[in-house]
């Protein structure tokens, strides 16, 4: 049996097990969901939704999965070479002139992408996928896997199939921990290093800042939670709330609220600049985030640059990516299933339009309202499906989901596995988006 058929077997056995007492199953899924309401794993007010069966992967799974990051991360660096080298490639992204100055004066040497999650539509049955998008400084809800799997205990299910197979969880906060100890070291820093984790709080998820930061602390290393709009520099410290020191940040606010917020961040920009804090990830990060990059990674100038395995990975993995314009209208309009829009430097979908998900008549209001600067034409992909018991709507039963899969990557090296499903093909918090914890079952 190879490891993709004995991964549906395996799904197969944990769905035999919840059947075989309906009461049972029902009333641990309620307990799950009365966890959620009162965890971490709150943003924004709301309670993180889920359900009974968490995602099931095996080691081979994510072994492979693991070894295809690497070609990912090459073809990363190799672009991320040539845009600092050659003006005529940075004019390809078409970035904000303040981006590029930052990105130009970011140094990637102690990591080429510290943090990120890589989103994918992943084929359980024959280990193919499609990216969806490319995560990094605000990569987050590593607490919302480490919740949902403190309230799978309480599941009689998940507690007897742990027992009969050989399990693990994906640890995402004490392996970040080292992984910035790694970064600190690289750069050339010695000692304990005093940390900030920062973002924008209205945006950010503030009780996973928490987390991390006790995660710091019981490792030795002092560490506070702080609003980029707070911090201040005197040309030569960085401080937060603290007014102690900072020698390291963890980024968390993504660039483009960094933008929308200039003219208040200038004592990070600064000290970032004067090379007074360590500043982690730092802005050349944006063009892997950036949903240009999609398309510029299918331009003949980026496929002439790449080798054959480079070439082949994009082919099969990267879908076809344009900038949305008039000379796209009538294709879009006439075969509106194959088509996504999304704008090109947003997170959490918003201003994402798939075709599937409207009618003829409000598709064509649509696509006529978005501008035609700013967007970007993708070909869509319909997630894989996959069975498991939840709620639609306030009835409980089994449904069918449909998947997205983030893989989180540590310097380059994937760690952890971000699972949701939702009971549309457009996987977001504003439809009917839920998140299941991973565990990884060896084979």
């Amino acid at each position: 049996m190879n490891h993709f058929n004995n991964a549906l077997a395996l799904d197969a056995e944990y769905l035999a097990m919840a059947r075989r007492d309906p009461a049972a199953l029902r009333r641990d899924f309620d307990a799950i969901v009365e966890y959620m309401k009162h965890s971490t794993a709150i943003h924004h007010g709301e309670y993180v939704r889920t359900c009974f069966k968490p995602k099931l992967l095996t080691e081979s799974q994510f072994a492979a999965i693991k070894a295809d990051m690497k070609i990912l991360y090459s073809i990363f660096a190799r672009v991320m070479d040539e845009y600092e080298q050659d003006a005529s490639y940075r004019a390809l992204f078409g970035f904000d002139s303040r981006v590029e100055e930052l990105i130009l004066r970011a140094n990637r040497q102690p990591s080429l992408l510290p943090m990120a999650r890589i989103d994918f539509f992943y084929n359980e049955e024959t280990g193919d996928y499609t990216f969806c998008e490319f995560n990094t400084d605000g990569a987050s809800a590593m607490n919302e896997d480490r919740e949902l799997h403190n309230a799978q205990q309480l599941s009689a299910v998940y507690r007897e199939f742990t027992a009969a197979h050989k399990t693990r969880r994906c640890e995402l906060f004490d392996s970040w921990v080292e992984t910035m100890k790694r970064i600190w070291q690289r750069a050339g820093g010695y000692g304990v290093p005093r940390v900030a984790i920062v973002d924008y709080m209205e945006c950010g998820t503030v009780n996973e800042f928490e987390i991390f930061r006790q995660h710091f602390e019981q490792a030795g290393i002092p560490a506070e939670v702080c609003d980029v709009r707070a911090l201040r520099y005197d040309g030569h410290r960085l401080t937060g709330d603290s007014g102690e020191k900072i020698d390291m940040i963890y980024r968390r606010a993504v660039t483009s609220d960094v933008l929308a917020h200039y003219e208040e961040s200038t004592a990070l920009l600064q000290a970032a600049r004067d090379g007074a804090v360590l500043l982690v990830g730092d802005f050349h990060t944006q063009i892997v985030h950036n949903k240009e990059l999609f398309r510029v990674l299918h331009l003949p100038r980026t496929l002439q640059m790449l080798d054959e395995t480079q070439r082949a990975y994009i082919e099969a993995h990267v879908p076809y990516t344009a900038e949305f314009g008039a000379e796209h209208l009538e294709q879009v309009l006439e075969d509106k299933d194959r088509w996504i829009l999304k704008p090109t430097d947003s997170y959490g979908s918003r201003g994402v339009y798939a075709g599937v998900e409207y009618d003829t008549d409000r598709w064509a209001e649509i696509v006529r309202s978005v501008p035609h600067t700013g967007y970007l034409l993708q070909a869509f992909h319909t997630p894989y499906v996959t069975e498991n018991y939840g709620l639609n709507g306030d009835v409980f039963g089994l449904n069918r989901y449909y998947n997205l899969t983030g893989i989180y990557t540590y310097d380059g090296v994937a760690q952890g596995v971000y699972s949701r499903v939702s009971l549309t093909p457009i996987i977001s918090s504003q439809y009917s988006e839920k998140t299941l914890p991973t565990l990884l079952v060896e084979d």
